[in-house]
């Protein structure tokens, strides 16, 4: 079979981007999802994965977090099971993923335009450096996850077919991508937008099947996992009121069309908000904004009066982009302010847009000239993004280089903390731990973290202070043992350690660590059997060199 020319460059283009990024570490989310969360470690736990959200539960009864994802940690659990901890190859598959959308972009759109002009939009879908966090970042694996079954279905349905096997494929992939991401939702409109505008054929029975598939996403997010919606997260955004969101939208909406035309700017977690009106942080995005709009509704308009077909082109990609972008307005709060990988989804749409527009108004006519424009912009976009990928080479180079764009962020100013902590610049990591505490107080790691510093400056009433603080805003598992450990190790008490431990156990049952504790705790009240069970409950939790040890010591009654 003979690979289209347009298909392999845009694999070879992929692979030569991105290529150095395959190199990059775990970095923040990473290591909470994949590396300590020993769920995801074995194809065996996958029925469990759809019981919860996707975060390490430290010893809870279901893994922890905010959304419901579980396609996302089925995909580290496979990875996991077969390549280990291995980063390059998480990486290797995002990418894959990421090429394949590109693709699919490509084939989408040959359905409107002619094959150059697909060709270059899904070209500019692969190399855009807005979209480099979504394939940099292994926990952006959402994102490139959801987007690429979501695009299966709308390539299902510009063949038009009314076969019953297409109808049931389409609704299983828009489930696919429900399961992977809740922003897969937004297929399901513009797929059934596209099919009562273009494919006719059997509208009906396609509109019943993603019903079905919706209802069975909600049964199993609600019923199942008893995951809610609009949970408590740390981000100023989400504890803002609806008029500070309101007047945050101006800014967010230029964001994205600014990166999209100048993405000169790249960082990760963006969590600075606006509370006051002003001109520069107002009314100058607004009037952006406006204006964008304007060229675009006056675009609409002449586009209606030319040729109605086009018209319709126009508004599929104008809904599109809007339900892309309104979905990231804030109108429902999010857990950061801005995120360059939220883009995933409105780019197609927009280039869409970019593509209608330029074919109607013969922009399109002077080729030479044309070429010459596309090649320069792809060169330097492709430039971009190569150089992003260096970023991203580990954690301390990515948040101490973002954190100087990104504005004031309780999250980088905790991930550099860890960055510096774990090279030995202890002091540095102490500025930073603290930083992150004044921004978010109501957090929980930020407070764990700076415990083991005072810990580590045998400032022991502060550490339990701060390990305290990180329990009390969210429960948080390290600081359950870290607080343990304090109790039997440095206050040399083992029956505060039990008392604390036989508490924390209620919470976190299944918590290898705390149990391990309790058994030593237990040895030095000389309560022997006690220990003896706890150390077998660590061991089965856990069967690491350590707590083989500890019951393999305790049997034999070793030292």
């Amino acid at each position: 079979m003979k690979i289209e020319r347009s298909v392999l460059f845009l694999i070879i283009i992929g692979f030569l981007i991105y290529f150095n990024g395959l190199f990059g570490s775990f970095v923040w989310d990473d290591e909470e999802q994949i590396v300590a969360n020993g769920i995801i470690h074995s194809i065996k736990n996958i029925p469990h994965l759809f019981l919860g959200s996707t975060f390490n539960p430290g010893g809870a009864s279901s893994l922890g977090g905010m959304y419901y994802k579980p396609l996302m940690s089925v995909s580290f659990s496979f990875l996991y099971s077969v390549f280990g901890s291995n980063p390059f190859f998480f990486h290797l598959f995002q990418l894959l993923i990421h090429i394949a959308n590109a693709l699919l972009v490509f084939y989408f759109f040959k359905y409107f335009f002619n094959q150059k002009a697909a060709f270059f939009a899904s070209l500019f879908f692969l190399i855009h450096p807005v979209n480099s966090e979504a394939v940099l970042y292994v926990s952006a694996l959402q994102d490139t996850l959801f987007f690429f079954f979501g695009m299966l279905v709308m390539n299902l349905l510009k063949k038009g077919s009314g076969k019953i096997s297409t109808v049931f494929l389409s609704a299983f992939f828009l489930l696919l991508s429900l399961l992977s991401k809740e922003t897969g939702s937004l297929f399901f409109v513009v797929a059934i937008v596209f099919k009562f505008f273009f494919e006719k054929n059997k509208r009906f029975l396609y509109l019943f099947s993603f019903f079905i598939a919706g209802a069975i996403y909600l049964f199993l997010r609600f019923a199942v996992a008893g995951m809610s919606v609009g949970k408590f997260g740390p981000s100023p955004i989400m504890m803002a009121t609806f008029y500070e969101r309101l007047i945050n939208m101006p800014q967010i909406a230029f964001f994205y069309l600014k990166t999209f035309f100048w993405p000169a700017s790249l960082a990760i977690d963006r969590q600075e908000i606006i509370r006051e009106v002003s001109f520069y942080n107002f009314y100058l995005p607004l009037i952006f904004v406006l204006l964008f709009l304007s060229v675009t509704g006056t675009a609409l308009f002449l586009i209606y009066k030319r040729n109605g077909n086009n018209f319709k082109i126009c508004l599929f990609f104008l809904l599109w982009f809007g339900l892309g972008m309104g979905l990231h307005l804030q109108i429902f709060p999010l857990d950061m302010a801005l995120a360059e990988r939220w883009f995933y989804f409105p780019i197609a749409g927009l280039l869409g847009l970019v593509l209608i527009s330029g074919s109607q108004f013969n922009l399109f006519n002077q080729k030479k000239l044309l070429y010459f424009f596309v090649i320069l912009i792809i060169f330097a976009l492709s430039i971009r993004t190569f150089i992003r990928t260096f970023d991203w080479r580990n954690g301390l180079t990515l948040f101490s280089h973002d954190i100087k764009l990104s504005g004031k962020s309780f999250n980088l100013e905790n991930n550099l903390g860890v960055g510096l902590f774990r090279t030995g610049r202890v002091e540095e990591a102490a500025i930073h731990f603290e930083n992150s505490t004044k921004l978010a107080p109501y957090w929980w790691t930020n407070w764990n973290n700076l415990g083991v510093i005072y810990e580590r400056q045998k400032d022991f009433e502060r550490a339990g202070k701060s390990y305290q603080k990180a329990i009390d805003n969210g429960k948080y598992y390290l600081a359950y043992e870290n607080l343990a450990g304090l109790f039997l190790n440095h206050k040399k008490s083992p029956k505060e350690a039990k008392e604390f431990i036989e508490k924390s156990l209620i919470d976190l049952p299944n918590n290898w660590k705390l149990h391990y504790i309790l058994a030593l705790s237990e040895l030095q009240l000389e309560n022997r059997e006690p220990a003896i069970q706890s150390a077998r409950k660590a061991y089965q939790l856990s069967p690491n060199e350590q707590t083989y040890r500890l019951l393999k010591n305790m049997a034999t009654n070793s030292p």
